[in-house]
């Protein structure tokens, strides 16, 4: 018996041990999760302080200094620009829209600014910019063509067919091509002028553009006449009057104006005539 009140007590004094020794493990393993979640407020109340105060932007700046030198020590330095499809654009003007680029890391070169730059010049149209390896700046040009000179508040610019300025100009360059008058008449006259490039019976023989009442072109033929080209569909009054002058050698007479305002029934006058002469439209296929 006192064998077996031995083993009683035993046991009990184990199971307290083992309940003892389970309170600590929960207690340890509580404190443990307060510990962790407590360094990760630590580490983040840090990387605020440290972004608040610009350290971070100043580490990043510094690993970004050391990498452009380490790529340029490597070799991979920019040491020459080279351009191709500059016949109007200078290529000091390219230069300039580049930045310093040259003794510049290669791979921290941004080309897609830079190629944003150099289409702000007047002339490019389009541009590429390129990385050649390890150490060449290649720059791609589509230039404008020029289409039109625009006259605004005295002033004179170059134009594209899409209506684009160019530069500015003086009275004696570019004398050839039409001339547009009218406040905000390029992007205006953008289709009219593609019409007319695309006929050259008509675009040799215009000598200028006149907006009307905001809402209309006239064309100024080099023979002194006037076309009035109707408020809208106007390039389809200007493929129709290539195919009057195709079809009657209607521009070749001595005439004072053209009225195509009515696509059914066209006008026109003769210089000295007593009144106007009438003729049908062409009709489509003619």
């Amino acid at each position: 018996m006192p064998a077996m009140k031995r083993k009683r007590k035993n046991a009990r004094k184990i199971k307290r041990s083992g309940g003892v020794f389970s309170s600590l493990r929960e207690l340890f393993s509580r404190y443990a999760v307060a510990g962790v979640a407590g360094l990760t407020v630590v580490l983040a109340l840090g990387a605020i302080t440290l972004w608040a105060g610009g350290y971070v932007g100043l580490v990043g700046e510094q690993a970004g200094r050391m990498a452009q030198r380490a790529a340029i020590s490597s070799g991979f330095g920019v040491r020459r620009v080279t351009a191709i499809g500059l016949e109007e654009t200078a290529r000091e003007d390219v230069l300039n829209a580049l930045g310093p680029i040259v003794g510049a890391s290669i791979a921290h070169v941004d080309v897609h600014a830079a190629r944003a730059r150099i289409e702000d010049l007047g002339w490019v149209r389009s541009a590429a910019v390129a990385r050649l390896w390890p150490g060449t700046i290649h720059v791609s040009v589509r230039e404008r063509e020029p289409a039109a000179v625009w006259q605004m508040s005295g002033a004179l610019h170059l134009i594209d067919p899409y209506g684009a300025v160019i530069r500015e100009i003086n009275a004696y360059e570019f004398s050839n091509l039409p001339l547009i008058v009218g406040a905000g008449a390029p992007d205006s006259a953008s289709l009219v002028l593609q019409a007319l490039r695309a006929e050259p019976a008509l675009w040799g023989g215009t000598s200028a553009l006149v907006r009307v009442g905001d809402r209309r072109w006239n064309l100024r033929l080099k023979s002194g006449a006037d076309v009035k080209l109707p408020e809208n569909e106007s390039e389809a009054a200007v493929a129709t009057l290539a195919k009057l002058q195709a079809a009657y050698g209607l521009l070749d007479r001595p005439l004072e104006y053209i009225d195509l305002r009515n696509p059914d029934r066209f006008v026109y006058r003769e210089r000295g005539a007593d009144g106007e002469a009438t003729f049908n439209a062409p009709k489509s296929g003619d």
